[in-house]
């Protein structure tokens, strides 16, 4: 099978497992062949809106088997980043996902401007208001550093509609400030790295549907990639782009 020469099998969720709240037909029984046949897996989302028990679940409910060490989240990747670099306290724009991974790795969500946090995080927020946005861009003004889980602009909504995603809330702090923030999810190196070593290590191939995230983010690093068209991305769409996929896949079946 055409993922034969990989060790591991980096997974985007939305566009390639399932396109909420519907499963993508094929899509759970080409996970359990890729298991079956020994590859390392891991589920890698730029959402940072929930935890990966959480994402693990919304799986579960398409088919797809996945245990939550398995789910690698621009979340967890923000959070273990800040940590090394000795932050400890955080102003975020973000929902429980980036907030429990920023808990968990020592950061303490502050939600005043007197309280002097070391960072401003920004995330995927559906509870993001004009006070929130102003507050950060305040911080910011003040020289506090931005960050960002990612910077996807939108983000896919049921129903095939579009909602603002985090780059949408991070482009309205760095309009206002001047600023422009860290992003460490993709098509950033960071989220592929944790989710390559989560999966023990080796050969990986990422497997997403589109080219300005997964794709993208795999041919920086030097990786293979294969694109599948049941999510954002059209055939078509391909030849003109500046991110070329190694493999270009009707479905994720056409992997196994």
């Amino acid at each position: 099978m055409l993922a034969d020469p990989y060790d591991v099998v980096l997974l985007d969720l939305d566009g390639v497992l399932f396109r909420w709240p519907d499963p993508i037909p094929g899509a759970a029984e080409a996970v359990a062949a890729l298991r079956q046949a020994g590859k390392g897996l891991a589920f890698v989302t730029n959402n940072s809106s929930r935890t990966p028990a959480q994402v693990a679940e919304r799986l579960s409910s398409v088919g797809v088997t996945a245990s939550s060490e398995e789910v690698v989240t621009s979340a967890l990747v923000t959070a273990t980043i800040l940590s090394e670099r000795g932050v400890r306290s955080a102003f975020v724009v973000g929902e429980e996902g980036l907030v429990e991974a920023l808990a968990a790795a020592g950061i303490e969500a502050v939600h005043e401007l007197d309280d002097e946090p070391d960072v401003v995080v920004v995330g995927f927020d559906r509870g993001a208001d004009y006070s929130k946005l102003k507050d950060a861009s305040v911080l910011v003004e003040r020289g506090i550093p931005l960050v960002a889980s990612n910077a996807d602009p939108s983000f896919p909504a049921p129903g095939g509609e579009s909602w603002p995603g985090a780059g949408a809330l991070l482009a309205a702090i760095q309009t206002t400030t001047g600023a422009r923030g860290e992003v460490f999810g993709k098509p950033e190196p960071p989220l592929f790295e944790r989710a390559l070593a989560s999966a023990g290590g080796g050969r990986p191939i990422v497997v997403g549907d589109r080219l300005d995230t997964d794709i993208a983010g795999a041919v920086r690093l030097g990786w293979d990639s294969a694109l599948v068209l049941t999510g954002a991305t059209r055939r078509d769409e391909v030849a003109g782009a500046p991110w070329r996929p190694t493999i270009v896949l009707d479905d994720l079946s056409g992997l196994i």
